[in-house]
């Protein structure tokens, strides 16, 4: 009890001690002490701990087998026309929707390109047709001009075309990923109508 004596100034810390040891209970048959390494960390509670996720783990692996869009899947897209990708028709946006997903993940074979159109967020048009596709154009937050991309699905094939671009690396063109898995070039920047 000389330890309780000492702490008179911390009269919650005195109580909160009292409570400990009487829940430890007294006599001979009480465990030692866990081992402590150099570092003054109790070894045994360290090795019980699960270990932190790795950054790599946290990022799923690209997969080259993607699954195909269904032209079935894509026909309700015209539904989204007028939305914005961000809202959601039979409770799905435009970028979950089945069809958008395995028209992106089939055509664009960059995975820096496919990773920044899935994950970076910023301004977003209203989607439209354009030439008999169902089309949503965004951009980086911040960064729109010069950072934007337009996904473009032929809601009765499903085919997936998907213009982007990146002023940093191109000034004067876009790269578009086509449905057919060709790349090409084409001057100007993903805003249709307006650029």
């Amino acid at each position: 009890m000389t330890l309780i004596r000492r702490l008179p100034v911390f009269p919650a810390l005195a109580g909160a001690a009292l409570l400990a040891l009487a829940a430890c209970g007294s006599g001979d048959d009480a465990a030692p002490p866990p081992p402590i390494d150099a570092q003054g960390v109790d070894a045994q509670a360290a090795a019980d701990q699960p270990a932190a996720p790795s950054e790599a783990a946290a990022v799923p692996a690209p997969t080259d087998a993607a699954p195909a869009a269904k032209a079935g899947d894509a026909k309700n897209l015209a539904a989204y026309v007028g939305k914005y990708p961000f809202d959601k028709v039979d409770g799905v946006a435009w970028d979950d929707h089945p069809a958008v997903k395995a028209g992106l993940a089939a055509t664009v074979k960059d995975a820096k390109v496919l990773k920044a159109i899935q994950t970076l967020e910023g301004p977003a048009a209203p989607i439209e047709m354009h030439d008999g596709k169902v089309m949503a154009w965004a951009c980086q937050q911040h960064n729109c001009g010069p950072h934007q991309w337009a996904v473009l699905v032929d809601p009765a094939t499903g085919a997936t075309d998907v213009c982007y671009y990146d002023e940093a690396a191109s000034a004067s063109d876009a790269r578009w990923f086509l449905a057919g898995g060709k790349e090409e070039r084409r001057k100007g920047n993903c805003q249709f109508g307006a650029g």
